[in-house]
C-alpha cells in the first residue's frame, strides 16, 4: 500500500509539472499576438464576364477608364471581339454606339 501510495504521489507531481510547463508555454504564445488590426488588403471580386464592365474591374479601373485605354480613338463602347493566340489577350472591338437595352420578362 505505501508503495502505491508514493507512486501515486509521483504521478500527482509529474502532472503538476506537465500543468506549469503547458501553462508557460500558452503564456508565451499568448504574448506573440498584434494588438494592431491586421492592414490586409481584401481582394476585389470582379464579375467574369466578357463586358467592358467586368474587363474594367479585372484591370482595376473605372468603365471610363478602360475605354480610354482600350479604344483610344475615342469610342464609348466596346465588345468582345474573340481571342488573339499570339497576345493571349481578348480582342475589343470599340464603338460609338449605345447598346439596346432589353427587358427580361417572366
Amino acid at each position: 500500500m505505501k508503495t502505491f501510495l508514493l507512486w501515486r504521489g509521483r504521478v500527482q507531481g509529474g502532472h503538476t509539472i506537465l500543468m506549469a510547463l503547458l501553462l508557460a508555454t500558452a503564456g508565451q504564445l499568448t504574448g506573440c499576438a498584434k494588438s494592431e488590426p491586421c492592414a490586409c488588403e481584401v481582394p476585389r471580386a470582379c464579375c467574369r464576364g466578357l463586358v467592358p464592365q467586368c474587363a474594367a474591374c479585372e484591370e482595376g479601373l473605372t468603365l471610363d477608364a478602360w475605354l480610354k485605354k482600350t479604344c483610344p480613338g475615342g469610342e464609348t463602347d466596346a465588345h468582345y471581339g474573340g481571342w488573339d493566340e499570339a497576345t493571349q489577350k481578348a480582342i475589343w472591338v470599340c464603338d460609338d454606339g449605345t447598346r439596346q437595352k432589353i427587358q427580361i420578362s417572366d
